[in-house]
């Protein structure tokens, strides 16, 4: 894959090829007057965790984020947050005893993404812990 340097639109972009070599990519002179649909295509932010996150999904409706942090292998975090608000929606500890051997990889929905299942194995045991888009609590 080619390491690409950041240009305007409208600019010819720069690539550094597998071999080492710069590349000149120029833009089709078609797409000029569409530029602006180009445009922030993706809207993006930085949510800071307290551990480093291992997967990701975000839920069918496009509301949800639901991340899988590992602290160590005797612990590990799934969390919730809201799309819109960036506010922590919910939080479970899975592990947390110094006897803990935990493996969790990622988080499954159901089509709609209104409810989430993770399986994960604790030195040998397979747990399941099912929960919902929305807490008991809202």
């Amino acid at each position: 894959m080619g390491e690409y340097l950041q240009s305007e639109v409208g600019e010819e972009l720069q690539v550094v090829n597998t071999q080492g070599q710069s590349v000149a990519n120029k833009p089709n002179p078609r797409f000029k007057n569409y530029s602006d649909v180009f445009k922030n295509l993706v809207k993006s932010s930085n949510v800071p965790t307290l551990y480093p996150i291992m997967s990701m999904i975000i839920s069918q409706d496009s509301t949800r984020g639901v991340t899988v942090t590992k602290k160590d292998d005797s612990e590990y975090w799934v969390k919730q947050y809201d799309l819109e608000s960036y506010e922590l929606r919910f939080s479970e500890k899975i592990g947390g005893n110094p006897d803990d051997y935990i493996k969790l990889k990622e988080v499954e929905q159901d089509y709609r993404g209104k409810r989430y299942a993770v399986i994960y194995n604790n030195d040998g045991r397979f747990y399941a812990r099912i929960f919902a888009k929305e807490t008991r609590e809202e």
